[in-house]
């Protein structure tokens, strides 16, 4: 029989969190990067007491890296190994076999929601092109006991789940390109689609999973759905480069800030440190300002791309800011973890948080109980109710194109 020795902070070097502390306080006080607090005391505390973009409420002391600890890594840290001159940085996800816990935290204007999956990663095979086939497998998703289930959100978890496991083809530099398994997603289809229609009655619902099942047809339907998954794009980000002597470049990066932005783009300044940091993980940083042709109206008005022929005007461009911290195995060059955040200033600002971290298998997940996916009854506007209802089917992968006709419905 194996013991497990408890948790104990008593174990740590920590910090008391005093009232009025703020992760971004506790790090100038301490004289550290913010992303290096946060992924020290994650690394090491339970899951429940894990830091987002803030402290969670209920969070007394912090997990602290000691003077002896950081004195000791120093000595022994080993210098980046790229496979060529240009310093190319190797992916190789050979073996790679994790579960991870990703947090999406959405703010729109001053509501704030929160949301926790479980998700495996799994490598299955690597081609003489160095492609890689790798096996993504949704296990958990988790919000709030207070969140009631609608009919619309049971059917569009359990049309999800045909879905996983999705396996997708990666690049050498590490960025995810295409599905490979479509017939066995439309084959799980054909098996699960009877149930579906036994638990959900109702002419409606019929006509609207025979369109959903028409769309299923179609590869590139489900590819450009999938093009807006926020665990892809920012897990296989395309890290795996050439970052030069200096190690530092410029960058254009794309991110999906919202269903109704698509993909908004960003000028970075991408750098990778040439030595492992003090937790024996390569550092990549990207952090730059929104770079995007559309206007403020586009925005406004979900565009995907920009109105007018001509040049926006200045009076007419957004701020926005993108920001990713990632730290990587040094042996595989994969995502250890990473703590992605980009804004854009809307009348209404929205902003996208998604913090990934490896969870051991013998983890529990557990919600920060101070971040609700809930709005109460008197005060649902009709979009507001369309958004947040979208993000949690977004979340479990009802992707967008195929299951909208589905849902709305619902709505």
């Amino acid at each position: 029989m194996t013991y497990v020795v408890p948790f104990s902070y008593n174990d740590y070097f920590t910090y008391e969190i005093e009232v009025g502390d703020t992760l971004e306080s506790v790090a100038a006080k301490l004289d550290i990067e913010v992303y290096q607090l946060r992924s020290y005391h994650n690394t090491y505390c339970p899951l429940e007491d894990c830091i987002g973009r803030s402290f969670p409420n209920h969070l007394k002391l912090l997990i602290l890296q000691s003077e002896e600890e950081k004195q000791a890594q120093e000595a022994y840290r080993e210098k980046i190994h790229f496979s060529s001159k240009d310093f190319k940085l190797p992916f190789l996800p050979a073996h790679l076999d994790k579960n991870y816990l990703a947090m999406y935290i959405i703010e729109k204007g001053n509501e704030r929601h929160s949301i926790k999956e479980e998700i495996n990663v799994k490598w299955l095979a690597t081609d003489s092109n160095e492609y890689s086939l790798i096996e993504i497998d949704r296990k958990a998703l988790y919000i709030n006991d207070n969140y009631s289930k609608s009919p619309s959100d049971e059917l569009a978890e359990k049309t999800a789940s045909i879905f996983y496991p999705l396996e997708i083809v990666v690049d050498s530099d590490g960025k995810w390109i295409d599905i490979y398994n479509f017939d066995s997603v439309r084959n799980r289809w054909y098996n699960l689609k009877n149930e579906i229609l036994s638990d959900f009655n109702g002419n409606a619902v019929k006509e609207r999973l025979k369109a959903f099942e028409n769309k299923l047809e179609h590869d590139d339907i489900i590819r450009e759905s999938f093009s807006n998954d926020w665990f892809l794009r920012a897990f296989f980000n395309g890290l795996n480069i050439e970052y030069k002597e200096a190690l530092k470049f410029q960058n254009t990066i794309s991110f999906p800030v919202s269903h109704k932005l698509r993909d908004v783009k960003f000028i970075v300044e991408q750098t990778i440190l040439p030595a492992v940091d003090q937790y024996n993980l390569v550092n990549i940083t990207q952090k730059g300002l929104l770079s995007d042709n559309r206007s403020k109206d586009d925005f406004e008005n979900g565009l995907p791309f920009s109105h007018y022929i001509s040049e926006t005007v200045e009076s007419e461009k957004l701020q926005g800011t993108f920001e990713a911290h990632y730290f990587l195995d040094p042996n595989t060059n994969t995502v250890e973890s990473l703590f992605l955040e980009c804004a854009i200033e809307l009348d209404v600002p929205q902003k996208i948080t998604i913090v990934i971290s490896n969870l051991d298998e013998q983890g529990k997940l557990i919600l920060d109980t101070g971040n609700e996916l809930y709005i109460s009854v008197d005060r649902k506007p009709q979009e507001t109710e369309q958004e947040i209802k979208w993000m949690l089917i977004a979340i479990i992968v009802i992707v967008a194109l195929l299951v909208y006709g589905i849902v709305k419905f619902y709505f």
